[in-house]
Formats: C-alpha cells, sequence, structure tokens
C-alpha cells in the first residue's frame, strides 16, 4: 500500500499549526522561531512568499530557574499547600507530572508584597 504524497501546502499547514502550539504552550523561543524561519523557507521554494534575508542568530535564552511547591511557600513565607491552591496566580507550570513555578514570577509576586 502507497503512503499518500504529501503536498508543499500540506506540510506548511502542518508546521503553522504546530508553530501556533509551540507558542500557545510557551514553549522556548528558539522551537517558535524555527518553526517561522522554516516555514518563511518553504513559503519561497513554493513562491508563496518572497525569499528571507539571511536568518539572524538567536541570542541564547537565560535558563530559567523552576521551583517546586514548597520552596516557593519557603521563599513567600506561605503556608504548606498554599503554592497548589494559588498555582495560576504565582504561575505554577507542569512539568510532565510536576508542578513547577519560575523563579522570576516568584520573585515578582515577592516584590510586589513588599
Amino acid at each position: 500500500m502507497g503512503a499518500r504524497a504529501v503536498t508543499l501546502a500540506d506540510l506548511m499547514a502542518t508546521l503553522e499549526r504546530r508553530a501556533a502550539e509551540a507558542e500557545h504552550v510557551g514553549a522556548t523561543a528558539p522551537v517558535a522561531n524555527v518553526y517561522r524561519v522554516v516555514l518563511d523557507e518553504l513559503g519561497a521554494v513554493d513562491g508563496a512568499a518572497t525569499p528571507p534575508g539571511p536568518a539572524p542568530v538567536p541570542e541564547q535564552p537565560a535558563l530559567e530557574r523552576h521551583l517546586r511547591a514548597e520552596q516557593v511557600e519557603e521563599i513567600l513565607q506561605l503556608p504548606e499547600g498554599y503554592a497548589y491552591d494559588h498555582k495560576r496566580q504565582l504561575g505554577g507550570v507542569k512539568v510532565g507530572k510536576y508542578l513547577r513555578f519560575p523563579e522570576s514570577a516568584v520573585r515578582r509576586r515577592l516584590e510586589r508584597g513588599r
């Protein structure tokens, strides 16, 4: 049984969807940017867009430290369980099956409380 041929339009639609999904979940900037660059290049091949100029070299993003709920509660001097109960307000994100909190969001919350 032969595989269905994928057209350039199909491939571009798939990559556009993946780029949107990567942006939606807050993927690190390089992932979403790579999809956009690929889309631009494929568009140029298809004649749908003008060829892009030289791609800028993206800066290496600083790694964000993510804290456990217990660490957040200790830093903010909150009772046990508070971080889980207020995960949205504290910027909680799922990392696999674990809940983690970006340190920058916790620090901003600490500064707002002062």
